[in-house]
């Protein structure tokens, strides 16, 4: 596969199920020995070790009993051949005769080149094996764990955290699972990890201490293609294809109308900082649906934006507004509803009523989605909608609890755009876009920079604007969550405020405009974001 291909697209993110497809492919029906693939795994592997950990002479290699064992003895071999001063201790946690015949070929290669192995070794004789080691390879376990790590297995892995050794893994860290991310029993914690071909699904739901480099080691088109994956990690480069044009003789009317319902007594705030982040993604106008007995307040907070107040001496919103508040929808070009609204029963029968009633494509958020619980099939179905819920939103709308929600945060991302026909950005760590059809994007940007109240708002802002500009929902919800998260990513990761984070879109915009691509390479080699 070539990488650069890829990066253009978006990296693909297998599940350990697909991956297995893809290598099966490339070995059934593409002819390439399962050999010739472990020593590609190997090499990659080693490469990083050399240029990551030059002074590394006697590295504790651990393998387990799969593949990801035999990629281990290929590590080993090739560090003891490229210097003679590199004495590698392995260790093997399954006897030859329970591994594959690919592992157990590099096993007696690595005999032959001199280099002793322990077989089976308990946590205490991994203890004594450690000392005097200056690195921790782990090939123990590879796409394939699907159940905790448990037993002796398990205490040989706290034995290798133990060591306090620095570590590398081969593929993805032992103890986590391919899917999730999500530690299964006991987890191998590790400095840099070199996945193999692709990056695996679990991998990158989590954000992660430490390097990631993705090998490139002959997997062909076709494999990839064969395994029909439908997870992607957006790329800079992605990214910056989506930005809408900015034409020479554009004027505000050029760049769309965007109307934000929000706020209440209380949460003026919310529907603010919305209307400030549709501004700063390229609105060309943007108006604030606002409770009347409220409009004086957020006259005053608003400069760049217009206010729209709506009937009712309510400092909510009721169904009096409706009237007011629809036609308004119907000669703008997008609609961000929800921020700060409230759940006040009035409000809740509002909020149905008028979704129901608006075809514009629209960014429904905080509020907006609570009133719809526990049955959120109703939220797509009068036009193009673009769902943000956080992991409790998103719990109340599937009638689970949060902590369901977390543990396999793409399984609930691609239910709930399934149920509503909607797009759904699932906020978090690395964020979630899910479409209707069950593709998904997850987003690298974000971090502790967007740890402030109020920076949900301004994402529904940022959709919003884009939306306005004539992207579909899902380019809009994949641009939106990219910018926004590399606003934050551009500003302090303590103390940093939203409206701060707002302020910084056009930057974020900026630096996606020039590509600004961070990526390094190294012959077979990518760095992953």
């Amino acid at each position: 596969m070539d990488q650069s291909d890829l990066r253009e697209r978006g990296w693909l993110c297998p599940t350990g199920r697909e991956m297995g497809r893809v290598d099966a492919y490339a070995i059934e029906r593409a002819g390439i020995p399962a050999c010739v693939l472990m020593e590609a795994a190997g090499r990659a592997v080693a490469e990083v070790v050399r240029e990551q950990f030059a002074q590394v002479r006697r590295p504790l290699v651990a393998c387990g009993g799969g593949n990801n064992g035999g990629d281990g003895f290929v590590v080993a071999r090739l560090l003891r051949e490229w210097e003679s001063e590199c004495r590698p201790v392995v260790i093997s946690f399954a006897s030859p005769d329970r591994q594959s015949a690919e592992a157990r070929d590099n096993l007696e290669l690595l005999l032959n080149s001199g280099v002793e192995v322990t077989v089976k070794p308990g946590s205490e004789e991994i203890s004594r094996l450690a000392e005097g080691c200056d690195l921790l390879i782990d090939a123990v376990f590879g796409v394939g764990l699907s159940r905790p790590v448990e037993g002796v297995l398990g205490e040989c892995l706290r034995a290798l955290a133990e060591t306090g050794l620095p570590c590398v893994a081969i593929d993805l860290p032992s103890g986590i699972s391919s899917d999730t991310g999500r530690p299964l029993g006991t987890e191998l914690p590790a400095d840099v990890i070199v996945t193999l071909g692709l990056p695996k699904l679990g991998l990158v739901l989590q954000p992660r201490a430490g390097q990631i480099w993705v090998a490139d080691i002959g997997l062909p088109e076709l494999a990839v293609e064969h395994a029909a994956i439908r997870q992607f990690v957006l790329t800079a480069r992605a990214a910056a294809r989506l930005l809408p044009v900015r034409p020479l003789d554009g004027h505000k009317g050029t760049f769309g109308h965007v109307l934000v319902v929000g706020g209440s007594e209380g949460k003026t705030g919310a529907a603010v900082l919305a209307a400030e982040g549709a501004l700063r993604a390229g609105a060309g106008l943007v108006t604030v649906g606002v409770p009347q007995s409220l409009n004086r307040i957020f006259e005053i907070k608003l400069t760049e934006a217009m206010s729209l107040p709506f009937a009712g001496a309510s400092p909510y919103l009721t169904e009096a507004a409706l009237a007011t508040l629809v036609e308004a929808a119907r000669s703008r070009d997008a609609l961000v509803f929800g921020p700060g609204i409230g759940l006040d029963p009035r409000t809740v029968s509002a909020a149905r009523a008028f979704l129901a009633e608006v075809d514009a494509p629209a960014v429904v958020d905080a509020d907006g989605l609570n009133a719809f619980e526990p049955d959120p099939s109703a939220l797509g179905a009068a036009g193009p909608r673009v769902l943000t819920p956080h992991p409790g939103e998103a719990a109340r709308l599937l009638g689970r609890s949060s902590r369901e929600v977390q543990a396999d945060r793409a399984a609930a991302a691609r239910e709930l755009a399934a149920r509503t026909g909607a797009v759904v950005l699932l906020k978090g760590a690395r964020s979630i876009t899910a479409s209707p059809d069950g593709e998904i994007w997850i987003n690298p940007t974000g971090g502790p920079g967007l740890a402030s109240g109020g920076t949900g708002d301004v994402l529904a802002g940022v959709i919003g604007a884009l939306l306005a500009q004539g992207l579909s929902p899902l380019d809009a919800t994949r641009l939106g969550a990219y910018l926004h998260g590399l606003a934050g990513d551009l500003g302090p990761a303590v103390g940093g405020l939203a409206g701060e984070v707002a302020a910084r879109i056009p930057a974020a915009w900026l630096r996606l405009q020039k590509a600004e691509v961070e990526d390094r390479e190294s012959g077979s080699l990518t760095r992953f974001p």
